[in-house]
């Protein structure tokens, strides 16, 4: 009669364990690249948020000061400030919780005949300064992982509301 030797064996073999070891070493590792992805991802996330935030206030900021004072409007790059209650704009740009922002305000031009219509249409150079209407870029400008990103909003600014 043979004698099987291996029948009864109550422990694991050298290499079931090195194979173990190594499917939860493959594991780990994956598991820790996907949180450090994530990390990141949530904190460009949360960059984005800001910035687009920043930048929809200043472009409300903008607005209430064409609503309140147009007839202070001149061409430049401002950024929104607020004083006794009431928005204006400074000379410059601002920083905001780590987000730059800035406004900058044009002149702008349309036709000179526009056959009949009541308002011309806007033209980007040859026309006639059209003095109730300005052009708006609210800008915001940030770091994000060592590159600069920047994000605008434009809008018309004109006398009739």
């Amino acid at each position: 009669m043979k004698k099987v030797i291996f029948a009864n064996r109550q422990g694991f073999t050298l290499v079931e364990v090195l194979v173990a070891m190594a499917l939860l070493m493959t594991l780990t590792v994956g598991l820790v690249g996907l949180g450090q992805l994530s990390v990141r991802a949530s904190t460009t996330s949360r960059l984005r948020v800001k910035a687009m935030a920043v930048l929809q206030g200043t472009m409300e900021a903008v607005m209430a000061v064409r609503a309140s004072n147009f007839g202070n409007l001149t061409e430049g790059t401002y950024y929104p400030v607020i004083s006794e209650g009431k928005w204006s704009l400074a000379d410059g740009t601002e920083v905001v919780e780590g987000v730059e922002r800035w406004v900058e305000i044009y002149k702008i031009q349309r036709e000179v005949s526009c056959g009949g219509e009541r308002i011309c249409p806007i033209v980007g150079s040859g026309g006639v300064v059209d003095p109730v209407t300005f052009k708006a870029k609210a800008m915001v400008k940030w770091d994000e992982r060592g590159k600069e990103k920047r994000e605008g909003l434009e809008s018309l600014l004109t006398f009739w509301r």
